[in-house]
């Protein structure tokens, strides 16, 4: 066994089990649909944390580069982002532990939006790596400064830059259309992401 392969092992736990959150929230958010009223708009984030979860499995594979040390300063930021898509995926819906709930748009309102911000860090922590990763790469021949402005620049950091503009029509809107629309550009950026810049099944990745 590699060094990578034994460190997969806690990072595929903790998005497995935010997978398993999501799943049986969903499932008992329908099951007592007569008392706690549905509403879309949670349904919709935590679809789009569910993806971001299955999605950063195919981040793990790229990972991977034989003969690489796994320092913390590699291994941390990867296991943060981990933690963090976990704790969105166990805010976004109320599940049986918050049986209370009047309904899941008031309960998004509360800790729903919670869930957005640790999206949104989720996303910042994503820049951060990917212009490390960058630098790392690119830094041979070109001035430190220059190299970090075009990591900055880069398509994958820009697509993440749309993303959090979209969490902040969400959060910071009380009008539920700006809401919506906030909603519905986040899913198609992430549907682009997902399609095109990202990490797919099979290990590549589109441009960066």
């Amino acid at each position: 066994m590699t060094e990578f392969e034994l460190l997969a092992i806690p990072l595929s736990l903790i998005l497995g089990l935010g997978i398993t959150n999501i799943l049986s929230d969903v499932s008992d958010a329908i099951r007592d649909r007569d008392r706690v009223p549905l509403h879309w708009l949670p349904f919709a984030w935590a679809s789009i944390i569910f993806m971001f979860l299955v999605q950063y499995f195919f981040v793990l594979w790229d990972y991977y580069v034989e003969g690489m040390a796994w320092k913390w300063q590699i291994f941390g930021p990867v296991l943060l982002n981990c933690v963090i898509l976990y704790l969105s995926a166990g805010l976004i819906l109320p599940g049986r532990r918050n049986s209370d709930s009047p309904s899941l748009l008031e309960d998004f309102e509360k800790h729903g939006r919670v869930a957005l911000r640790t999206l949104a860090l989720y996303l910042i922590v994503a820049v951060f790596m990917n212009t490390y990763g960058w630098v790392m790469l690119n830094q041979a021949g070109e001035s430190n400064g220059s190299v970090l402005i075009w990591s900055l620049l880069q398509v994958a950091n820009i697509v993440c830059y749309l993303l959090i503009a979209s969490i902040g029509m969400v959060l910071f809107s009380r009008n539920y259309r700006i809401q919506v629309l906030g909603t519905l550009f986040f899913a198609l950026i992430q549907l682009f992401g997902m399609i095109v810049i990202w990490s797919v099944p099979g290990g590549h990745t589109g441009f960066q």
